[in-house]
């Protein structure tokens, strides 16, 4: 199958949950291109007897329905019965097959060059974000060392110049700095996404605007009754050659104290405000894999913990995204939220549709099948129920992305006459 890529644009609002647009479109154009879709736009196609399942985690699914598409759009969809074939467009039989929305990929510091393969069925994540703002030492070589709040206030504008659609957090920014960055962003009505700052509490990121953040560290010190202490442990931390390993090594022994002295009750309380404040999590349980040698046990026991957390904002009603790990499967994300967390495949399924399509502002465009609604779909294998499995996700006979068809399965096709 070709790799077409496409993103969804943060921008264009104060907060990422309002007034976002698609964008992109050139480059989202090009990229088509480079993957054997240029020249003319597509014929008009019609995805007959599909059990359609629209709005995944929000309504149930319908067998015998045809979507048809024109010209990057969904421009119908009804009963097969009741809905005819447009008489130029290649029609599809997909009798015993799901048609669920392209998958969109919450994590924020993906960029164009590594877009995940359409063959995976992620037709768009969030970005471009700007180069990632953190602390001193930064983390990563890429980052932009940010030492107080007047170069806080120069790499936002620096952003905002770039034509960066959000502001990236990283997790070293010292409090100063991050609301310097947040008072900033405001002002030049550029969102910001991604760490929660070690330095900064959960709840005052998530009164100061931040909508999605990423990971669940900041969460799980939170929680804690030892919340002063953990954060005094985290002022300390010391890197050498290999900052980002030193730092995560030091992390984890502070997470499982954290883990150790959960309270139900401020949990309870902070998952109220998030909600409220209709802040998103992005969990990211598949970044943290199975854990190996010395330190496995109590890893585990934070991976677990970390999991029930995902539970617990569901529970309470904090949106959940799904966001895949540098050079990961967001597969293997929904499986996590799924199953380890007991979501089910419904919720996990609606954090990779609708959710994070809601959260980027474009209800009704992404993340659903609906007419006027981008034609990004995944049909999957005969048999391949995700509702039953979420596993069956994985099973992909063909994308649809902006329109153009790639193919992987034997799907049925038939070039003019629709079926009776």
């Amino acid at each position: 199958m070709a790799e077409p890529g496409r993103r969804l644009v943060l921008g264009g609002a104060a907060a990422l949950g309002s007034a976002l647009a698609l964008g992109g479109t050139a480059a989202a154009g090009r990229a088509v291109a480079a993957a054997g879709g240029a020249g003319p736009p597509p014929r008009p196609l019609a995805l007959t007897h599909a059990t359609l399942i629209a709005a995944p985690g929000v309504e149930p699914p319908q067998p015998g329905m045809t979507v048809v598409i024109r010209a990057g759009r969904i421009t119908a969809v009804g009963r097969t019965a009741e809905l005819p074939a447009p008489p130029d467009a290649r029609v599809m039989d997909l009798r015993g097959r799901y048609v669920i929305p392209g998958l969109i990929d919450s994590r924020t510091d993906i960029d164009s060059g590594d877009f995940p393969p359409v063959r995976r069925g992620v037709t768009a994540f969030a970005g471009p974000g700007s180069t990632p703002l953190d602390g001193v030492p930064a983390l990563r070589q890429e980052s932009v060392a940010v030492r107080d709040a007047a170069a806080a206030r120069r790499a936002v504008r620096r952003a905002g110049e770039g034509g960066a659609a959000f502001v990236r957090v990283y997790p070293g920014l010292s409090r100063e700095a991050y609301l310097a960055m947040a008072d900033e962003a405001r002002r030049r009505q550029l969102p910001y996404a991604g760490h929660c700052p070690d330095a900064v509490p959960l709840a005052e990121a998530s009164d100061a605007g931040q909508r999605i953040v990423e990971h669940l560290h900041a969460l799980l010190l939170a929680a804690s009754t030892r919340e002063e202490e953990i954060r005094h442990g985290l002022a300390r931390i010391t890197v050498g050659a290999d900052p980002y390993r030193d730092r995560l090594r030091q992390i984890h022994r502070l997470e499982w104290t954290a883990v150790r002295s959960y309270y139900p009750d401020r949990a309870d309380r902070l998952l109220d405000r998030l909600a409220a404040n209709g802040t998103r999590i992005t969990p990211a349980l598949a970044a943290h894999g199975d854990p190996q040698g010395p330190d496995a046990a109590y890893l585990r026991g934070i991976h677990d913990h970390r999991l029930h957390l995902v539970a617990e904002l569901h529970r309470r009603g904090v949106p959940v995204l799904a966001g895949s790990t540098p050079g990961g499967d967001l597969h293997e994300e929904l499986e996590q939220l799924a199953d380890g967390a007991g979501l089910g495949a419904a919720a996990a399924l609606r954090a990779a549709t609708a959710e994070p399509a809601r959260a980027l502002g474009l209800a009704g465009t992404a993340g659903t099948v609906v007419p006027g609604g981008a034609a990004d779909l995944v049909v999957l294998a005969p048999g391949a129920d995700p509702l039953r499995d979420v596993k069956a996700v994985r099973r992909i006979d063909a994308v649809v992305v902006r329109g153009r068809l790639f193919e992987d399965g034997p799907t049925r096709t038939a070039s003019r006459r629709p079926p009776r």
